[in-house]
């Protein structure tokens, strides 16, 4: 019983992660879903699994109940806190079942699936320069003055969001052992070509670094790291490199000039400055509750990690940015550190250049992908295991 309860609940955990069923269903029923969900599932997957976990999985769940606990001070944000904390929770959870139950090979499937519609979509309405769905954020987008380029969406809420999605399990794809390399090849051109039809410019360098890194500078020394990383600010991020990409019209908003001293990028650079300006008292910094937009809008700060510390309080917010990058690190202890970097890097550090890691998809994506992942290459060592077992006894 509690093995299939850990299977649905990855799959449940995966498909509310994805905008698009919050956009057909509605968010409040999701939400009431998701609850019902984690109070069922939750005590079912505790009682079988309370010796699996390690200490920053333990503690992680103690601060996120510690942040529950506090916000039961703040009365205003208390009731949406009760269904954010179970959701933390509720990830973490998973992972440390996920080392007493194998995980069918049904969900490394399924997100192969999603990772192809999700990028179909994206390249379909790139190419109709038209949103397939009809998202809130999308008529919100044709008011920016940095719209000037058209962002697909494919299958989540927002650019950003899809364009970390896609980074995510393509990290994952580039260092997989277990996929048929041209199968491979296939994945990651459509993923490539997805990231370019999001329009995101920091998922953008992302990507080129993952692919320098990984199959032009995996092995070499870090001199020759250092002068590629030269040579890139020269092409991508000058004006030498902004007349190249101009002419080949590929990059979106990567090629427009002063591109990293636009609005947006500004807007990134100010929200430290507005939330170090913003009017700290001590109960904010204990028991957060506070969400800051950007001054005279309603927008909030284009950073996931300011907004985690104001919502959750200093104590909490600092403790559960630092813990999920802790746990991240360590689900991956079955790869090198070279690889490690890699899903790292196009994880967080495509989440944390916005406001993407306030969400539990950068996250829930993550652990669905390396679960995926990571049942495939057990399927591949029992088969080999047989194969041997076989060949021996002949």
């Amino acid at each position: 019983m509690p093995k299939k309860i850990f299977v649905f609940s990855l799959l449940f955990v995966f498909v509310i992660n994805i905008s698009y069923f919050k956009l057909v269903f509605g968010s409040t029923y999701i939400g009431w879903l998701a609850n019902a969900m984690y109070l069922i599932a939750l005590p079912i997957l505790f009682s079988s699994i309370h010796k699996k976990g390690n200490k920053a999985e333990w503690l992680y769940i103690g601060v996120m109940i510690l942040g529950l606990v506090f916000h039961t001070f703040l009365p205003e944000s208390g009731k949406y806190t009760i269904k954010d904390s179970l959701q933390w929770v509720f990830l973490v959870v998973l992972i440390i079942a996920s080392r007493k139950y194998k995980t069918p090979r049904l969900l490394f499937y399924t997100l192969l699936i999603f990772f192809i519609a999700h990028c179909t979509f994206a390249i379909i309405e790139y190419k109709l320069q038209t949103n397939l769905f009809d998202y809130k954020f999308v008529e919100n987008f044709s008011n920016f003055s940095a719209a000037k380029e058209f962002r697909a969406f494919g299958l989540m809420i927002h650019p950003l969001q899809a364009a970390n999605v896609t980074l995510i399990i393509m990290s994952f794809i580039m260092i997989s052992k277990h996929i048929n390399w041209s199968l491979k090849i296939a994945l990651l051109i459509v993923g490539t070509l997805a990231i370019l039809c999001f329009n995101s410019r920091f998922a953008m360098i992302i990507c080129i670094c993952l692919f320098a890194y990984r199959y032009l500078l995996y092995n070499v020394k870090p001199v020759f790291i250092i002068i590629f990383g030269v040579l890139f600010y020269t092409l991508f991020l000058s004006d030498i490199g902004f007349y190249i990409q101009q002419n080949s019209q590929i990059f979106g908003r990567l090629a427009e000039k002063n591109n990293l001293t636009d609005d947006s990028s500004l807007t990134r650079l100010l929200s430290y400055l507005y939330f170090w300006d913003a009017r700290w008292n001590l109960q904010d910094i204990v028991f957060g509750g506070r969400v800051i937009f950007m001054p005279g809008s309603e927008l909030t700060l284009e950073n996931g990690i300011l907004l985690t510390i104001s919502w959750w309080g200093w104590i909490v917010g600092i403790a559960k940015v630092i813990l999920e990058l802790i746990i991240s690190y360590l689900c991956l202890e079955n790869y090198n550190i070279k690889d490690k970097a890699m899903v790292l890097i196009a994880c967080w550090g495509t989440a944390f250049a916005n406001n993407n890691s306030i969400s539990t998809f950068v996250f829930a994506f993550f652990i669905i992908s390396f679960i995926s992942f990571d049942s495939l290459a057990n399927k591949k060592m029992k088969s080999r295991k047989k194969f041997h077992q076989l060949y021996l006894r002949n």
